[in-house]
């Protein structure tokens, strides 16, 4: 009975470890761009758009067969320091130079995309720049 106590609370132990190590968070594979869009008034807009890198489901078969020890529970949802990867992604590509505010968000299983405005209103060579359209990140 002791032995299962210190097994019980070892295994405990390491499960908090591992729940506390979710900083280490990365975000799942993915193709992203970052869509610019001027407006004929100068108003910045943008869409952040990660279109996920999902295997292909078994279309051999008429049903789609799950990984072997995975529940349709266990897909990965959701997108983590989203704030924090925009402000690096405006300032690589200075798109946003005075900062951004967040319209919306959309998740999917799919994909992720994010929709914000620029705090700016656009130069002539923002104009120029961001005309060719979606910048690949």
């Amino acid at each position: 009975m002791r032995s299962e106590r210190f097994t019980m609370s070892g295994v405990l132990a390491a499960v908090l470890v591992a729940c506390g190590g979710m900083a280490s968070y990365v975000a799942p594979p993915a193709n992203q761009h970052l869509v610019p869009e001027i407006t004929a008034e100068g108003t910045k807009f943008f869409t952040l758009q990660r279109d996920y890198l999902r295997p292909e489901l078994n279309t051999d078969s008429a049903t789609a067969e799950r990984p072997r020890g995975r529940s349709g529970n266990d897909l990965l949802m959701g997108e983590r320091n989203i704030e924090q990867r925009l402000t690096l992604i405006m300032e690589r590509t200075a798109f946003c130079r005075e900062g951004f505010f967040e319209l919306y968000r959309e998740q999917t299983l799919s994909g992720f995309s994010v929709r914000g405005e620029c705090r700016e209103d656009a130069t002539d060579e923002d104009r120029e720049r961001f005309s060719t359209g979606p910048i690949p990140l």
